[in-house]
């Protein structure tokens, strides 16, 4: 497929074949370009802003605080994380794909918070009633009970706000949002565990992060309340519902590994093969960056039948994401072990073979990702969920089979082979539904700008052994720079791309580039 000068710029094309003049059409193809850049930039450092937060904070806790009370905090976490599930990745989502098809808006906003308000109340009938007939239980022996009240209550305008925005096609905001709340959240949690009050500090937080994110999201949220009709009741519990369905496999997909780890070879190396699936998960920000951006542009393209700029829009965001996995993959082949070693200690080093080939899973996750959120965004979650769960059948299969003889190697071979076959299956039912293609030219010279790398990273670590982090940080930006440096001069549509990134914030783009 012919590559373009501004991969952006083709999102305006349909303005102007709409009647509308040559002028006025360049003006909106120049805005949504210039939008585009903006939040695509934004969701990304926002998401390398999160992931150093809190893997820096998380240092810090298991370090000073009794591993209980760091136990404890983790459980409070989880259990959110559980009852968040459905308000946020089922009402969230499906509020994001409803509101941001632009009809309506104000009708599927307020049916989101009359679901989300009969869901809170029904979670914490359930927690009260639950901690009266069960006073053994984990949730009420290790007090947690109103702290996850307290949680679910403020969950309730946070999520409401940050997904008001986003839905409303405000993405930076949202992102800021999140950012926000995990930085409260961390910088609370240091000051008071350094002041000695762990427990409170650590719980508190969590709920401090929302209330700030929550606050500032609402500056940004137009949307009001209004009445509304059974059937945007109906359609929002039924996408919310399906999308549901579809997170939760994500999240099972995240986690189905580390169960049968723990069952055939114990929790020694559960708890490894987790570390450096987190670990690995750095490859794959820039599809989560380009999930945030382009989910409410999908679901707005497709109501209003703008197929092309789907297309192309998948294209793009594909490129984005490949354009960090692939690079990211390359460098831990050579300097996973240093990694491993130097973050997390000998007892990790077990994990480096598996950190290699969960960094490739990230590879097969931007087409799984992105795949399954235009099957979301152009109405068919059916779809997606079917791909996905046919992945899910095949890893647990593949996971009794092959962990036994092969451990965390075999876990991480079975997640392998399912992503394959859930990308594979989402890109089928995807080609029923829209036209689909990708820049697998610009994908090659991505990995011949890696394997250039890696002989880079491979000389420097020969003349000069890493032994510390700073030299280890030191290495692997330089290798990124180079990489960089290359992929721009053998990619023109990369190169002029990133150009007019950088020139639309007012940064003087280099001649020599």
């Amino acid at each position: 497929m012919a590559q373009t000068a501004d991969i952006f710029s083709n999102f305006g094309n349909r303005d102007k074949n709409r009647g509308q003049s040559g002028g006025s059409g360049r003006d909106d193809a120049s805005k949504r370009s210039q939008t585009l850049r903006t939040q695509s930039l934004v969701s990304l450092i926002s998401q390398f802003g999160l992931t150093a937060i809190g893997f820096l904070s998380t240092i810090y806790f298991t370090r000073t605080v009794d591993p209980s009370i760091v136990g404890v905090y983790f459980l409070f976490f989880s259990y959110n994380a559980l009852f968040y599930l459905f308000s946020e990745s089922g009402i969230g989502e499906a509020g994001v794909k409803l509101i941001s098809e632009g009809r309506t808006k104000n009708e599927y906003y307020s049916a989101s918070m009359v679901l989300r308000l009969v869901y809170l109340m029904l979670v914490v009938a359930l927690l009260l009633i639950s901690s009266v007939l069960f006073p053994e239980s984990t949730i009420v022996k290790t007090g947690i009970l109103w702290w996850i009240i307290a949680a679910l209550l403020i969950d309730y305008f946070y999520n409401s706000r940050i997904y008001a925005a986003y839905s409303d096609g405000k993405v930076n905001a949202f992102q800021v949002s999140l950012f926000l709340n995990t930085a409260v959240r961390s910088l609370f949690q240091i000051v008071f565990v350094w002041l000695g009050y762990h427990s409170f500090g650590l719980m508190g937080g969590f709920l401090a992060g929302m209330i700030a994110a929550a606050v500032f999201a609402q500056f940004y949220t137009s949307l009001k309340l209004v009445t509304f009709s059974k059937d945007i009741f109906k359609r929002l519990l039924t996408y919310a519902v399906l999308i549901f369905l579809v997170m939760s496999c994500y999240l099972v997909y995240q986690n189905i590994d580390v169960v049968f780890i723990g069952e055939y070879l114990g929790e020694t190396e559960a708890g490894i093969y987790r570390i450096v699936y987190q670990f690995s998960m750095l490859a794959g920000l820039a599809a989560i960056s380009m999930k945030a951006v382009l989910y409410p542009k999908f679901s707005a393209w497709n109501e209003n039948g703008q197929i092309k700029e789907i297309t192309i829009g998948l294209q793009v965001g594909t490129n984005i994401s490949l354009m960090l996995a692939i690079p990211i993959f390359f460098s831990f082949l050579v300097l996973g072990s240093d990694f491993i070693s130097l973050f997390y200690g000998a007892a990790y080093m077990p994990g480096v073979v598996p950190l290699y080939l969960l960094s490739f899973i990230q590879v097969i996750t931007v087409f799984m990702y992105l795949q399954g959120i235009c099957l979301n965004a152009v109405s068919h979650p059916k779809f997606a969920f079917l791909s996905i769960a046919a992945g899910i059948l095949a890893n647990i299969v593949l996971n009794a089979v092959l962990i036994p003889d092969y451990g965390m190697e075999g876990a991480a071979i079975a997640t392998i082979i399912a992503m394959t076959l859930n990308s594979v299956l989402s890109y089928l039912f995807l080609k029923k539904v829209i036209p689909v293609s990708y820049n697998w030219k610009s994908a090659a010279k991505m990995v011949a700008a890696s394997l250039i790398m890696c002989a880079f990273l491979l000389t420097v670590t020969y003349f000069i052994p890493v032994s510390n982090i700073p030299w280890l940080l030191v290495v692997f930006t330089a290798g990124g720079l180079l990489y960089g440096l290359i992929l721009l001069k053998i990619d023109k549509p990369v190169h002029d791309e990133v150009a007019s990134m950088v020139k639309s914030f007012g940064v003087p783009w280099p001649r020599w580039l």
